[in-house]
């Protein structure tokens, strides 16, 4: 089931806070993170002798019991530093649970749909970033800021068989000449992300693009530069020039850029294949339309937009 959360930040380094928050709340048991929305500074609301806050809404799929994943949330907040001294007052992260598709509830716990939602601007702007819902707002001053890997408009690149493989022992399932010729044209002089997995199977830096690789145990490859993490990534990706960002791979990656991908280029290949690693169904996600298909002869060039 689909379940929406608010985030927001006035300690400390408020935008890293978040970014901190919803890595970790993506390495929940139980829990997929779907989609993250931009980040927006709001003024404080309750008590307005505070600093500005940092909001924002993400969207997850999870089986958890409502307080089940209530008792994980908080168990965030702890770890994170947060301190429940005043009510409505500054706070190094507060992490709300909105609402869960078709489930309603009123514990002394938690009540939800979360009964604030609806009058907070600072909650629904974001969110309607994610839901695609019209809210009726009410004049809050709102402002889109940066922090967030989404303002990067990431790129997605793919080639799958009919049942959304992507790979079997490490090696690609197809090796289409039109396939890799696209590939080369949209990735050249731009910026490539990749695990090292997939670097591994390319075997070298791809020329006339910015390599980069997501990995923790590599290390000092000529022409390549390495993050162990996405907040590393964050901020090598603020000195890039390219305009063009390309998550290329493998299928962990794409798993855990999916929530902050806005486009994918996927080559769809009308055949079965025997596959060990497999890109989530986008038909089936809900948040991505696929708004063109080039018909080729046994596979066809699919372009997919995020929805909302």
């Amino acid at each position: 089931m689909n379940c929406y959360l608010g985030l927001g930040s006035n300690l400390g380094d408020s935008k890293k806070n978040l970014r901190r928050a919803i890595e970790l709340i993506s390495h929940i048991d139980g829990v997929n993170l779907i989609s993250v929305s931009s980040f927006y500074e709001t003024e404080p609301w309750g008590n307005l002798n505070q600093p500005n806050f940092i909001n924002a809404a993400i969207c997850i799929q999870t089986d958890l019991e409502p307080l089940k994943l209530l008792d994980e949330l908080q168990r965030i907040e702890n770890e994170l530093g947060r301190v429940r001294l005043e009510h409505w007052g500054a706070r190094t992260i507060d992490i709300d649970i909105l609402y869960i598709d078709d489930i309603t509830m009123d514990s002394d716990r938690l009540k939800l749909p979360h009964p604030f939602m609806l009058d907070r601007d600072f909650v629904l702007v974001p969110l309607s970033e994610i839901n695609g819902k019209n809210y009726k707002l009410h004049g809050d001053k709102i402002v889109k800021t940066n922090g967030c890997l989404v303002d990067f408009d990431l790129k997605m690149i793919a080639c799958v068989d009919k049942y959304f493989g992507l790979g079997l022992n490490g090696q690609l399932l197809f090796h289409i000449e039109e396939d890799l010729k696209r590939f080369r044209e949209l990735t050249i002089d731009n910026t490539v992300i990749m695990g090292r997995k997939t670097f591994e199977s390319i075997g070298k830096p791809l020329s006339n693009r910015r390599n980069i690789i997501l990995s923790r145990t590599l290390s000092n490859i000529k022409d390549v530069e390495i993050v162990s993490d996405l907040e590393s990534l964050y901020h090598l990706l603020l000195n890039d020039e390219n305009k063009i960002k390309f998550v290329i791979g493998g299928g962990e990656i794409y798993q855990q850029f999916l929530p902050f991908i806005n486009e994918a280029y996927i080559t769809f290949v009308n055949e079965s294949k025997s596959a060990d690693t497999f890109l989530t169904n986008l038909n089936e996600r809900g948040d991505f339309i696929c708004d063109s298909c080039d018909k080729r002869s046994g596979f066809e060039f699919r372009h997919y937009k995020r929805r909302a």
